[in-house]
This record gives C-alpha cells, structure tokens and sequence, in this order.
C-alpha cells in the first residue's frame, strides 16, 4: 500500500477528488513522518500521537479516516507494541471510528507490555485511589438507553460490550437520558485496575476506557439502576434533544 494513498475504495466524483487531493496535500508530510516513525519502529508515544492528531485535525473529527490509516499500520506490525493501545484510544477520543474498533481497541490492548501496564496501574493507585474500593476495583459508571424519544429502533451497546465508562455517575446519567428514551439505565460497574486501558480524572466526562467484557474484561456489574421519566428533563429541553438527535444521525 502507498503510504500516501488515502485507505479508501469508493470512487471519487469530481468535487470529491478536489477535496481528497486537498487533503492528500495536506498530509502529505505528516504521512511521510508516520512512514519513518514505522520504518524506525520509534517507541516514543509523544511523536505518533503528535502526527495522528495532526491527520485527526485534517479529516475532521466526523470522519473515520485517521482511524483506517492506524489499522493499516496496526495490521501490518509497523505501530510499536508500547504506542498502540494509548495511540487507539487518542484516535477513538479525536476522531470518528469503523466497525472494527474493538477488536483492533482489544488486540493492541492485549499486546501491550506487561511493564507498560503495571506502570498505568501503579499510577491509577495513586491518582485514582478515592474511585478504589477495599477489594481494590475501579468503581466506574455506564449510562444506557433503548428506543430514544421512545419511537427511535435504537439503543445503546449493550453493557457486556461497552468500553467507555465515567467515574462520575451523573455523566453516565446524562448520556442514558439525553435523547429522552423508553428505557434508561445506569450500570455501577467494578474494574480491576488490569483491565483499564485509559483513564482521565481531569476532563468533564471523567472517562475510563475498560476491555470490554466479550474481548475479555474481567469487570463486573455491581448494580443496575432504571432511570425514571421523570428525570429526564422538560419539553423544550426534549426538543432541542430531537433536533440534535435528527442532526446527529442524519434522520428526518
């Protein structure tokens, strides 16, 4: 594969190539930094994560395109073992991402170095210790939904295969609620530190990313909580919900 050919097979009308030659101007040079960081197998995190958010910057956060370029060089071995796993989680936390995020999220989880991890969870230890219970799990929270609106045929991922959780329980509430559904739901979920890929304790959304349970998460649900309607908001808030939803998902 070139390395400078965009990872894409749909046929380009004539406005479109305009944008995609923009673009492969655009990250041309990034591209190139990517082909020499992979041909040196550098192991310094800072330098890939600089060039992808560089491409994330470029397409967008809407598109999937600096997702498909880290699966190119993931499936061919030229990602180092150390940079992959906190790579694909800035990707996922910048970008847009396929189908295929979690079984490539899994596969560099499980390739990681076991001292890389032992590290993060040495950090987690101290950085984290209000969230750690005596049997030392995370305490982490999962905010579902089914039917938005109670008319949408939608719902979230079901809780054995989610991955981003919050240590703020009022975070997984809004999202199970933002889009007024028939059901909502928050899952109180405990974590052993191994299985915890990334973590903030400084953003807004105070998020956790877990192996999801089907990959091999060793995490289990401690409690499982319905959200009445009544919490949910009035209705010029669910208004306003309607409209980002339609626009959101692009539906009429």
């Amino acid at each position: 594969m070139d390395h400078t050919k965009m990872p894409m097979n749909e046929v380009l009308t004539p406005d479109e190539k305009l944008v995609a030659d923009f673009i492969k101007t655009r990250t041309k040079k990034v591209l190139d930094d990517i082909q020499r960081l992979s041909k040196e197998q550098n192991a310094d995190i800072s330098e890939w994560a600089e060039s992808f958010a560089y491409l994330a910057r470029t397409y967008g956060r809407d598109s999937d395109e600096t997702f498909k370029w880290f699966k190119y060089y993931f499936r061919e071995g030229m990602i180092p073992a150390n940079v992959a796993l906190p790579l694909v989680v800035q990707v996922y936390l910048d970008s847009s991402v396929d189908g295929g995020f979690v079984n490539t999220f899994a596969k560099a989880f499980k390739q990681e170095p076991e001292d890389v991890r032992n590290q993060r969870i040495e950090d987690m230890k101290q950085e984290l210790a209000e969230y750690i219970d005596s049997d030392g799990n995370l305490t982490v929270y999962r905010g579902s939904f089914e039917r938005p609106f109670g008319r949408e045929d939608d719902a979230s991922r079901v809780i054995e295969k989610g991955f981003a959780f919050s240590l703020d329980r009022e975070v997984a509430k809004n999202y199970a609620i933002c889009w007024f559904p028939e059901t909502a739901k928050i899952y109180e979920v405990k974590a052993p530190l191994s299985d915890v890929a990334w973590y903030s304790n400084y953003d807004e959304e105070k998020t956790v990313i877990l192996l999801p349970q089907n990959k091999g998460g060793q995490w289990t649900v401690a409690s499982e909580e319905v959200v009445p309607s009544s919490e949910y908001g009035s209705d010029s808030e669910k208004a306003v919900a309607v409209q980002a939803y339609a626009s959101t998902f692009k539906r009429k």
